[in-house]
């Protein structure tokens, strides 16, 4: 593990980039590269040695100056996020964003919104759940601050891949988080979108056929961690070819930390094309075209559990 500490499970390593300690040289000059990539470096916070800089693109919601929801920076002015985080209200001006927070509370500056655009079809609470926010000023991109790269819109995931889901309150059974929270992963396995249809069957409406379609993706963790309340909103990222890709976002569950009922997730790519019709500008799509993680990508992610 990162940070000097040991790993109880011994030669298994982490899929992020080594730790390297903060220093002058290490916080000067330009910033940002290409997107998907992070910069973890050594804090001492409180006393202790900690990770920081894992996930940079990570944004925390705010509504009246309270946390909501997360979000990912996909553009220097530009947040991704769930549509149902902003049902409080459409009014920009209630909401502003943090950036670079590496725990909960955290007295970062503040960020203000100018637009809030949620999709058309967003209805019912379940599908479509996806939005943007549009910063005032753009962000500088920093070690801790940076943009996480968008799929094209053909980017398929194969069965049985394993992801990480980003947040705040990954819940355990019978086990309550208490603060402050620090940023953490969740291993994600993507489940066929059939398994969720059947475990779901009782949410059905009347004549309704399914109730994840293409624009879901349904994610299981195998060790009885979930993506809960806290968490909407939030990032679900694979690495390919060393660069980290957002392939989902954060949208809902029927119970927190209960295997029997996987997460699910917005489908990245299936609304790529969407979110560029949106923003003009935007840069930050991968070229990767699939993502396939077995055998020895598996290991390293069973070991990097040890993490949370």
């Amino acid at each position: 593990m990162a940070c000097g500490q040991g790993h109880p499970q011994g030669p298994l390593v982490s899929p992020l980039p080594a730790a390297r300690f903060e220093s002058q040289s290490y916080l000067e000059g330009p910033w940002f590269q290409a997107c998907g990539q992070t910069n973890v470096s050594c804090k001492m916070v409180k006393g202790k040695v900690v990770e920081v800089g894992k996930w940079p693109w990570q944004v925390n919601i705010l509504y009246l100056g309270l946390y909501l929801c997360s979000g990912s920076l996909i553009h220097h002015q530009w947040v991704l996020t769930a549509a149902h985080c902003l049902q409080r209200s459409k009014d920009p001006n209630q909401y502003s964003v943090k950036v670079g927070v590496q725990q909960l509370p955290e007295n970062n500056t503040q960020l203000l919104i100018t637009r809030i655009v949620i999709h058309e079809d967003f209805n019912n609470l379940m599908s479509q759940d996806i939005a943007l926010l549009k910063l005032r000023d753009p962000v500088s991109w920093s070690p801790f601050i940076q943009p996480i790269c968008l799929p094209k819109n053909n980017f398929r995931l194969t069965i049985g891949t394993m992801c990480w889901a980003i947040g705040w309150g990954f819940a355990e059974k019978k086990k309550t988080p208490r603060p402050p929270y620090s940023l953490q992963e969740m291993a994600v396995r993507i489940l066929n979108n059939d398994v969720c249809n059947q475990r779901y069957h009782f949410l059905l409406s009347a004549g309704q056929k399914k109730l994840i379609g293409k624009d879901m993706l349904c994610g299981g963790s195998e060790w009885g961690l979930d993506t809960c309340q806290d968490n909407s909103g939030s990032s679900l990222v694979c690495q390919v070819n060393k660069t980290w890709i957002q392939v989902g976002v954060v949208s809902w569950s029927f119970s927190c930390g209960r295997r029997q009922f996987p997460s699910i997730y917005t489908s990245t790519p299936h609304f790529t094309q969407w979110i560029k019709k949106q923003i003009s500008d935007m840069r930050f799509v991968s070229r990767a075209g699939s993502a396939l993680l077995t055998g020895y990508i598996l290991l390293i992610s069973l070991g990097s559990l040890w993490l949370l």
